[in-house]
């Protein structure tokens, strides 16, 4: 399942806006090489050439219509799925803990592609606690910490 050009295009093009808005609330310390530089200069690039793929796109069809996916309910689930886990891990892994966040994320995630809750919630279980545990004794990597972390630590 391809995204016409078009679609891919407009999205990036999107992204890169995003990116170079962002970019410009960062602090500039006095003296110092500025930190919005280098993600003002990706972003304008994303927008830039999103902007031209989807005008090619738009040029070489003449008609846009949305992908065929959008139609399926469950598979727009699963495509928009995992962005919003990774905003959601960035908000609340700081207020409630990393392992909650993965175990739950991981069992959503495994429920959403069809394994029966049981084994969902043992399986997220399982990794999210390997994964955290990985991250923080094993590559040295601190993770926020919750009232689980708290037990391992």
């Amino acid at each position: 399942m391809r995204l016409p050009d078009f679609w891919t295009g407009l999205i990036f093009a999107a992204i890169g806006v995003a990116i170079a808005a962002y970019a410009q609330t960062f602090h500039v310390p006095a003296g110092a090489a500025s930190p919005k530089l280098l993600p003002t200069i990706v972003g304008s690039f994303m927008a830039l050439f999103g902007g031209l793929i989807a005008l090619r796109g738009w040029q070489e069809t003449k008609q846009v219509a949305l992908p065929g996916w959008l139609a399926a309910p469950r598979q727009v689930i699963l495509v928009v799925f995992l962005p919003a886990a990774v905003l959601a891990f960035g908000l609340l892994a700081p207020v409630v803990g990393s392992t909650v966040m993965a175990v739950t994320i991981l069992t959503l995630h495994s429920i959403l592609y069809g394994i029966r809750p049981i084994y969902a919630l043992l399986l997220g279980v399982t990794l999210g606690t390997l994964v955290t545990l990985l991250f923080i004794h094993g590559l040295g990597i601190p993770l926020p910490a919750g009232l689980v972390e708290e037990l391992f630590s």
